[in-house]
């Protein structure tokens, strides 16, 4: 605790030290700038004196005390107030034995009087005249700082151009943007932004706008683009801006890199084509379906329960999609929905792929097919069955294909159907219209389908997940 104590006690100490140093440092420094103030002052007193002294014989009597006026003004603008009114001072004690003390003079006491007050309401005046002088100047130059640290502290570049196009001034974000120095900017015509093509065509525009300047947005409606010093151009967006610049009217560009927005309204144009093209695909699909489903030969409660189980599937997999914004479809995700109510008797296993919308539809109308044929007439009709699914990537002729595969075991013995329905039409024919190839064979053991989907036509090259 001691040892703890006499630490904080030495730091304390050495804080001290340092902020009493510091100070001093500081009282010297002001120290020196009043010496020099007040030694100008001296000075330029001095200076007047001597010219009063050599010209006195040509002026009126009583007059050379205005010599010391100049040295007055001087003090003050360099010196400060203080500086000018000690200045003021030491006039009026200089000039009454210098200038004052002829014997004319002395037998005028009123004119020695007004002499010497007409010195110091004259220093007053012109000390009070210099401060608000100063204090204006030093107004105007902490707007005109205050103004260039917004420009310069803006996120988006600014660039400031004058009457003939001239670049004026840019901001640290406009060097950014463009990918040049400041100096590489300054004094170059601001066409040097601008897609060569275009450069004609814009100096006619900015030439309009510079003989009636107004607050407005440049180029609206239209897209505006840019060019970098290294000849990349890029969408921008630019606001206008009338203003004096070192009292030269000039104009204030604003430019904004769009490029971003850009690509989320193509990506958003894209995405509704797709989603326009998908409904449609949709509708004609369960048009497809109803059309198959309602033959002849079925009644009407066999087709109905066929036709909703169908359309739910339908409408599982869109729920999916939806999920996905239609992009990257599950296909583990798909198996879910169908097979969410057997999952004691249908074990799945293998790779998860990611299929487009479409791909991703039919997938899922083969999978309703198989679980309702299990169910009907296989290994899902009976508790003791089993239905193993297995998914794999495998390259197949130097193509890469998914592999899917649905084996049944323990149902009823099952045989190869003597007519084809439009179920049969789903899981052998919907597949090869993404070239892909089917495998159906009824062993003893239950019935088994492999599916094989060239990879690159069902992903989209979405990708593959490890399960």
């Amino acid at each position: 605790m001691m040892d703890g104590s006499a630490s904080a006690a030495s730091y304390l100490d050495s804080n001290l030290v340092l902020s009493k140093a510091a100070s001093s440092a500081i009282d010297r420094s002001q120290m020196r700038v009043n010496f020099t103030a007040y030694a100008t002052a001296s000075l330029a007193v001095g200076l007047s004196a001597l010219i009063g002294w050599f010209v006195q014989d040509w002026l009126v009597e009583g007059l050379p005390v205005v010599a010391f006026l100049p040295a007055i003004v001087v003090a003050a603008a360099l010196g400060g107030s203080r500086a000018g009114l000690f200045a003021a001072a030491l006039s009026v004690a200089i000039a009454r034995p210098l200038f004052l003390n002829s014997p004319s003079l002395q037998a005028f006491g009123p004119r020695i009087a007004g002499s010497l007050l007409f010195l110091l309401l004259a220093s007053l005046a012109i000390v009070t005249a210099v401060a608000l002088l100063k204090i204006a100047i030093e107004r105007v130059a902490v707007e005109a700082q205050k103004e260039r640290s917004l420009i310069e502290s803006a996120p988006n570049g600014i660039i400031v151009v004058g009457r003939a196009g001239k670049m004026l001034a840019a901001n640290s974000s406009a060097e950014r943007l463009f990918g040049y120095r400041r100096e590489e900017l300054l004094g170059r015509s601001v066409e040097m932004l601008v897609p060569k093509r275009a450069s004609v065509t814009h100096k006619v525009v900015r030439e309009a706008f510079q003989r009636s300047p107004e607050t407005r947005p440049m180029g609206a409606g239209r897209d505006l683009r840019a060019r970098r010093k290294d000849g990349d151009e890029f969408p921008v967006e630019i606001g206008l801006n009338p203003l004096e610049w070192s009292n030269e009217p000039a104009v204030l560009a604003t430019i904004t890199d769009i490029t971003e927005r850009k690509q989320h309204e193509e990506r958003q144009r894209i995405l509704a084509r797709e989603l326009e093209h998908g409904v449609g695909n949709f509708f004609a699909l369960i048009l497809a379906i109803i059309r198959r489903t309602l033959t002849t030969g079925r009644s009407i409660s066999e087709a109905e329960q066929i036709l909703t189980g169908r359309v739910q599937s339908l409408a599982k997999v869109h729920a999916v999609a939806s999920e996905a914004m239609f992009q990257k479809v599950s296909m583990d995700k798909l198996l879910e929905t169908d097979i969410a109510g057997f999952r004691d008797q249908i074990e799945a296993k293998g790779l998860d792929v990611s299929l487009s919308a479409k791909a991703a539809q039919a997938f899922a109308l083969v999978i309703n097919e198989l679980v309702t044929n299990a169910v009907k007439h296989g290994a899902l009709s009976t508790p003791s069955g089993r239905v193993l699914i297995d998914k794999r990537v495998e390259d197949i002729e130097g193509e890469k294909f998914i592999t899917f595969e649905w084996k049944e075991r323990g149902g009823p013995p099952v045989t190869a159907a003597s007519r084809k329905g439009f179920g049969s039409f789903i899981i052998e024919e919907w597949p090869k219209q993404f070239d892909g190839r089917t495998t159906i064979t009824y062993p003893p053991s239950g019935l088994s389908y492999q599916l094989h989907l060239p990879l690159a036509s069902v992903t989209d090259n979405a990708g593959v997940d490890s399960a």
